[in-house]
């Protein structure tokens, strides 16, 4: 069994109360912060948001800032076959939730370890299982009931079954649903194909060390097939599916090859990837799997082809005994409201060893990678005594949850019901609404389309600036009426993004709809318009 991947090492659950009070502990209770010399850890306030879960990894936010999170029942991940669908309520925000809500129970997903969202639908999957794709109701209710369902018609042993997903609603209305299908083996091309079926209308052969898309449109409530396309190649174990916040762009981590004579020592460093949005759908991207690689005690580019990674997570600082991490599960694109440093990357969680935990378990950091220098750093320490595998990540505003989907490291009986959620928020100086790109002074004026648009619970809109101009950027309904300042000032030539999570002036969230954002700068000016879904 594959020791690092997150899809032959996770999850399990036990049956939740529905509504139980939680209590925060101090940051030296959970873990430690380390700022890698660019924030201060003093300006990170760490508290237990949620425990005594049954496996947690798959995290969503809603618009009143409650958190969904899908967990497995049964106390033995590997042998449960349902899962429930929790909400967590923090209604005075003071990092700790208060109450927690069953939505959905005894859905026929075990080991569950993805839950997505785009749109009013949920998708929801196991290591190995269906996916299943359910609409949640309005608030207060928020109902949930299944709409659409793909399988994988699996046959034999497959080392790395499907397991992650990521998905997202275009402008146009089309979704698009993504997920990998790693290799059957550890260290070979897999040449077998699965059977993918579905209640879309859809069919396919699935290739194995791929990822994979599925689009279809929601006509009436019943959804619509249209394609199934393999977007990439030459992936081992493909994972932590996110898109960029602003350009669109597809990364994913792919965990490494596993030793070939000590399997818990690695032959192949794990590695984040990315596909450019222009050239998703076009011609086929190969990353290098299983002739191409970087290797994990030298550093050095096995091969030389393939599409080279974003980042090769080999031991630091030194290659030959330093701090190791292995076995990334998901990704985060950094909080916005996260201080500079820390704002222009995504976190990484990795699993580490399959079934240990604390200081016996030392591949399990939280990392840091940086977009724009390539370098990385451990956020939270591999050597922490109360951390198992932090597995779920999710970012937003100026906070990140990270699930540990076992503290004890266990999946057995003795893992369930062990599985906790921490807030990370920051405390600091508060970021600018807008932050500058670092970028050349741009050639023209321009406002740029939104990203996520239709969106919830954020966008990121860019403009450029040629020179120096006093800004106004503005927000309006489609009554011409002005709801909303998002910036104003002085600002000097450069690119700037703009990350604006739906509120209104007074702090209110607006509701519903199409609105449209103004920028005048000097005596220049440009309108767009963008859809806000809740």
């Amino acid at each position: 069994m594959h020791n690092r991947s997150m899809h032959n090492r996770i999850l399990a659950a036990v049956a939740i109360v529905a509504v139980a009070a939680l209590s925060a502990l101090p940051s030296q209770a959970q873990f430690e912060i380390q700022g890698g010399g660019r924030a201060n850890p003093d300006d990170f306030e760490v508290t237990t948001f949620a425990d005594d879960l049954n496996y947690p990894v798959g995290m969503v936010e809603l618009t009143d800032h409650s958190i969904l999170v899908a967990v497995s029942k049964g106390s033995s991940f590997f042998s449960s076959s349902s899962s429930q669908i929790l909400r967590l309520v923090d209604a005075d925000d003071d990092g700790v939730a208060e109450s927690r809500t069953v939505l959905l129970d005894n859905l026929d997903i075990g080991k569950v370890s993805a839950l997505r969202m785009a749109g009013d639908l949920l998708f929801i999957s196991g290591q190995g299982t269906p996916i299943v794709v359910l609409r949640l109701g309005p608030s207060p209710g928020y109902d949930i009931v299944e709409v659409g369902r793909l399988n994988i018609g699996y046959s034999g042993s497959w080392m790395h079954p499907q397991s992650a997903l990521q998905a997202r609603r275009l402008p146009d209305g089309v979704f698009e649903l993504y997920f990998p299908l790693g290799s059957k083996v550890n260290f070979a091309t897999t040449t077998a194909t699965l059977p993918l079926t579905s209640t879309l209308g859809l069919e396919a052969d699935l290739a194995g060390d791929a990822i994979h898309r599925v689009r279809f449109r929601d006509e009436g409530g019943t959804l619509v097939g249209i394609d199934h396309e393999q977007i990439a190649t030459g992936l081992r174990s493909a994972s932590g599916l996110a898109f960029h916040p602003r350009t669109g762009d597809l990364y994913f981590e792919d965990n490494g090859i596993d030793g070939l004579q000590k399997a818990i020592e690695a032959h192949s460093a794990d590695e984040v990837n990315m596909i450019p949005l222009a050239q998703i759908g076009g011609e086929i991207e190969d990353f290098g799997f299983p002739d191409h690689y970087t290797a994990y005690r030298t550093g050095e580019f096995v091969g030389g082809g393939g599409v080279p990674s974003l980042f090769a997570f080999t031991p630091l600082p030194n290659l030959a005994d330093g701090s190791e991490s292995e076995g990334p599960n998901e990704i985060a694109f950094a909080p916005p409201g996260f201080p500079s440093g820390l704002n222009n990357g995504i976190f990484v969680g990795f699993h580490g060893q399959f079934s240990r935990g604390g200081q016996s378990n030392e591949e399990n950091p939280l990392v840091y990678a940086d977009l724009e220098t390539g370098d990385y750093f451990h956020f939270v320490a591999n050597d922490e005594r109360l951390v198992g595998h932090l597995d779920g990540l999710l970012a937003t505003r100026e906070r990140l949850y990270v699930a540990d989907i076992s503290r004890t490291g266990g999946f057995g009986s003795s893992g369930g019901g062990t599985g906790y959620i921490y807030r990370i928020r920051y405390t600091g100086n508060p970021p600018t609404a807008i932050t500058e790109v670092p970028a050349e002074t741009p050639d023209g004026f321009e406002l740029g389309e939104a990203y996520p648009n239709p969106f919830n619970p954020e966008t990121t809109i860019r403009f450029d600036l040629p020179s120096s101009a006093d800004v106004d950027l503005s927000l309006y309904n489609l009554a011409g009426q002005q709801v909303a300042t998002l910036a104003s000032g002085l600002r000097e030539a450069g690119s700037y993004n703009l990350v604006w999570d739906g509120r209104d002036d007074a702090g209110r969230d607006l509701a519903s709809g199409m609105y449209f954002y103004r920028l005048i700068a000097g005596d220049r000016g440009e309108t767009r318009k963008l859809m806000l879904l809740r």
